[in-house]
């Protein structure tokens, strides 16, 4: 354990009735980076972790929203501006009350959009003063600067029967992760949007769907306990915010069966990612096959628990 010198008092824990404190693992804390704002909670340095983990993910100017540590909102663009609009447009209702993760420095421009809406925190790179002193009028918000993290090649948890550790998983998500199974191929734009979604599915609780149009998630499923009912809440997400757009789709898990295909299929669903392992695997190609739709298998599993 760190010395009590590295031990820091949070506003509370999980619910106000409960204490917490934080025990940096670096030389300098994670509160130190706050430039505004109330006192950072347990919850928010649950968001903190969940956010950048999925941020470090995109080199590409990329906006992500997180509610409760999944993503509700994720987009990349040519500018920081037109991809913070983007992932809000993903879900506005969700968006209410979330943080905001941005992987470029915030101007004035892009401040005078955010304080638009109610949100918990906005972590970036950096805020321009103008962009501060605007940000700054909302009292409660927090804005930290994202600092440059060490890259831990393991990670723990603590249970009730003990401490659990495991190797993260820091497999680089890139066309050389996915693998054509089925006959028909895709564009490599779409190619490009399917990489985005399985960027977004690993970090989403299981199990969980991602469908996205251009860089932009527009329906997703997560932290259902089967594959079939994140579909369809996907899919109702994106019917009541993007009700024409076709749609790629990743998944965390293999589809045991061609249920799941099938519904992507009838709702303009052409190009799908998911992990190989079921028995099913080769009726799930060839249904593919059957139906015209691009299928991939990825190298790993994208499990979240």
């Amino acid at each position: 354990m760190k010395s009590k010198g590295n031990k820091k008092k949070l506003r509370y824990g999980e619910n106000p009735n409960q204490r917490a404190y934080l025990i940096s693992r670096n030389k300098k804390s994670i509160l130190e980076y706050q430039i505004s704002g109330k006192k950072i909670s347990y919850n928010n340095i649950i968001d903190l972790d969940s956010g950048l983990k999925c941020l470090n993910e995109f080199s590409e100017p990329t906006s992500i929203i997180i509610k409760h540590t999944n993503p509700c909102g994720v987009a990349s663009s040519k500018n920081i501006t037109k991809a913070f609009e983007k992932s809000y447009e993903s879900d506005p209702k969700s968006a209410f009350g979330g943080i905001v993760f941005l992987n470029r420095k915030v101007n004035l421009y892009l401040a005078e959009k955010i304080i638009k809406n109610f949100y918990e925190m906005v972590a970036a790179t950096d805020f321009d003063e103008d962009a501060i002193n605007l940000l700054k009028k909302k009292k409660n918000l927090i804005l930290i600067i994202i600092p440059k993290i060490k890259k831990y090649v393991s990670e723990q948890r603590s249970t009730l029967f003990g401490e659990i550790y495991q190797s993260r998983d820091l497999v680089l998500i890139n066309k050389n992760f996915i693998s054509l199974v089925s006959q028909k191929k895709c564009s490599s734009k779409l190619i490009e949007d399917l990489l985005f979604s399985l960027k977004v599915v690993k970090h989403l609780k299981s199990n969980s769907i991602v469908l996205a149009k251009n860089k932009q998630t527009v329906g997703l499923g997560h932290g259902q306990t089967n594959r079939i009912d994140a579909l369809n809440f996907a899919i109702k997400n994106k019917y009541n915010y993007f009700k024409k757009k076709s749609f790629v789709c990743a998944s965390d898990g293999f589809f045991p069966f061609t249920d799941g295909i099938n519904l992507l299929n009838k709702n303009g669903c052409k190009i799908i990612a998911q992990p190989s392992g079921s028995i099913n695997d080769k009726n799930i190609i060839d249904f593919a096959n059957k139906k015209k739709v691009s299928l991939y298998f990825v190298k790993n599993r994208l499990f979240k628990h």
